[in-house]
């Protein structure tokens, strides 16, 4: 009898791929869903979702909001993530570098690049010893890349046509009295952060934060990330910004060299 060969069908797990399914929408939907949401998203019966995101839930992957019954990503996704990197990885090269900015300055340093072409991701986070410090968990994401010294020290560098695609699906939501709404401000602000190397945020966040941040290249010379410091506006006041903001650009050309990047010049002088 002729034995029946084998296919890549006959290994295929469906439930898995059906999880891979929902965790590729729920990366997509910062926001989170409702069970219903997902189901109609995915094509998964309600009961098929419910079993999936329990166990999701219960490994970590997930976590869900009681009061509006919502499913989100956790952090746990991004530890993989960082874990199964190579030693070229942007975050394993820049925390050696994050703690001696932050040891330097007593200030907390973080570490950003841009998710997609509409959210900013906090890779990590080496936090201030001081009593009062300004914190964000790594994972933390956001669609507000018009605010923030982070995203716009990226968005200076990049090449015109994706600053335009970015630029396009910006909100320009106000976050607080000094939040850039308009294109025009953002374009100006660019700008100057190209002429000065670093680009500064006067509590256009949240209020009483302060930040100066500096992008990370690549060793074609995209801006592959963010090294920013971020605190209240006493611990950094923006007559220190000068002198944080070259310490930063310093910090984060020492670690787009590891990445391969190299320029004569130097930025933020």
């Amino acid at each position: 009898m002729k034995q029946k060969k084998k296919t890549s069908n006959n290994y295929h797990v469906p439930n898995l791929d059906r999880a891979l399914v929902i965790l590729d929408l729920l990366a997509h939907t910062p926001k989170g869903l409702t069970r219903n949401e997902i189901a109609v998203a995915s094509g998964c019966s309600t009961t098929m979702v419910y079993r999936i995101a329990i166990t999701l839930t219960k490994n970590g992957f997930l976590f869900r909001d009681e009061a509006s019954g919502r499913y989100r990503l956790s952090s746990k996704l991004l530890d993989l993530g960082c874990a199964g990197s190579d030693e070229h990885s942007l975050t394993n090269l820049a925390w050696p570098e994050m703690i001696i900015l932050r040891d330097t300055t007593n200030i907390t340093v973080m570490l950003g690049t841009l998710y997609s072409d509409t959210e900013g991701l906090l890779l990590e986070t080496a936090e201030s010893h001081s009593p009062i410090r300004f914190c964000v968990n790594k994972g933390f994401r956001t669609s507000a890349l018009h605010a923030g010294a982070g995203w716009k020290s990226i968005l200076a560098f990049l090449p015109n046509e994706k600053l335009a695609t970015i630029m396009e699906n910006l909100s320009y939501q106000a976050l607080t009295p000094n939040t850039i709404t308009t294109a025009k401000e953002l374009l100006i602000e660019l700008e100057k952060t190209r002429k000065q190397g670093y680009a500064t945020d006067l509590a256009e966040i949240t209020a009483g934060v302060h930040c100066v941040a500096a992008p990370i290249f690549d060793r074609s010379g995209y801006p592959v990330g963010t090294l920013s410091l971020s605190a209240p506006g006493a611990q950094l006041p923006e007559q220190d910004f000068p002198e944080k903001g070259q310490q930063v650009c310093e910090a984060a050309g020492r670690i787009s060299e590891k990445l391969g990047w190299r320029n004569i010049q130097t930025r933020g002088k």
